[in-house]
């Protein structure tokens, strides 16, 4: 079924809205849930809302949160959340960063005690659309082999750009999480070397996976890089490592609270020439075939705005069973 994209993140956002959160921060988790599904991240996307909206029925996750800022040395700022969802901390952190970069040429805000952030390119895009580069960092709930013990740790970057910014946004398994759940609620395997059981052998079967552990990506490069994600976005700006997270289908109570970490650079803080060196960039990465990082993204992006976004049966009816969306 295809539907409006504007008619489905105003039927998102009254969701939202009716699980007790303010209009500004239903318009973010909406916002945030919206842009991964239309540009084609759906671990991350729809998919999300019932994870979100038993968190907030069940205390897991705090509809009316009273977030704070503590400066904690001129170019670093950390966010108390107070368990507010991931996204309405993120798009904050984002506009504080903002507003840091554009006094100290480089700052860094941490997030502490948000819940599940969603997809990184909604933070680190924003900020390049304002001008800014920006990497984030994120630790997340055990799900790496071996173990597990350390989460898929994403890292993400994005950089301005001509027509579109660079965004690069990736797990540090084979596969996000995201989209194990999304095989395992459909029902369909997944292909060999992404994932192991409970026992470490390898399987393609989605439940098994989900109780077992996925691969790195790059074998012991990938967990060395889970590994520094681990300490950049626990340890030093979350203060929580990831064997201290529950999973996404943990008791909805216990929400997990990963560690979240921004970084943005002003790049008229390292002299003259950005532009004219990353549109030499680009012409050279398109001279020899080389794909530009986010640009299908934005491209997917804009064909849902225009022609609407595709929901499978199986969404569907969770949404409509959710109240999200009408019977049909």
């Amino acid at each position: 079924m295809r539907i409006d994209y504007h008619v489905l993140r105003s039927r998102v956002e009254a969701h939202f809205r009716g699980l007790g959160l303010s209009p500004e921060h239903a318009r973010c988790v909406s916002e945030v849930l919206l842009e991964a599904e239309a540009e084609g991240n759906f671990g991350h996307g729809l998919i999300r809302i019932a994870q979100y909206t038993a968190q907030l029925k069940a205390g897991g996750l705090n509809p009316k949160p009273q977030m704070s800022l503590e400066q904690a040395s001129p170019g670093v700022t950390l966010l108390y959340a107070d368990g507010a969802p991931g996204p309405v901390a993120g798009l904050y952190a984002v506009e504080v960063l903002k507003e840091q970069v554009k006094r100290h040429g480089i700052a860094a805000v941490a997030v502490r005690g948000a819940g599940h952030a969603g997809a990184l390119s909604a933070y680190v895009g924003r900020l390049a659309q304002a001008g800014n580069v920006g990497i984030a960092f994120a630790n997340t709930p055990p799900a790496l082999a071996p173990g597990p013990l350390l989460g898929t740790n994403p890292i993400a970057f994005g950089a301005p750009a001509e027509p579109y910014p660079v965004i690069v946004d990736t797990a540090l398994s084979q596969v996000s999480r995201g989209k194990i759940i999304v095989a395992a609620k459909k029902g369909e395997p997944l292909p060999p070397g992404w994932a192991v059981d409970r026992e470490g052998q390898p399987t393609t079967d989605a439940q098994a996976a989900l109780e077992g552990a996925l691969l790195p990506i790059g074998g012991g490069k990938g967990y060395a890089l889970a590994v520094m994600v681990e300490i950049l976005a626990g340890v030093l700006a979350g203060a929580v490592i990831s064997s201290e997270l529950q999973p996404p289908w943990g008791p909805p109570e216990a929400a997990a609270r990963p560690g979240l970490l921004l970084l943005g650079m002003d790049p008229s803080a390292f002299g003259k020439g950005y532009k004219e060196r990353m549109a030499y960039l680009v012409r050279a990465l398109e001279a020899v075939g080389g794909r530009i990082p986010g640009w299908r993204r934005a491209l997917l992006r804009e064909r849902a705005l225009r022609e609407g976004i595709v929901i499978g049966n199986g969404l569907l009816q969770e949404l409509v069973g959710l109240g999200v969306l009408p019977q049909v």
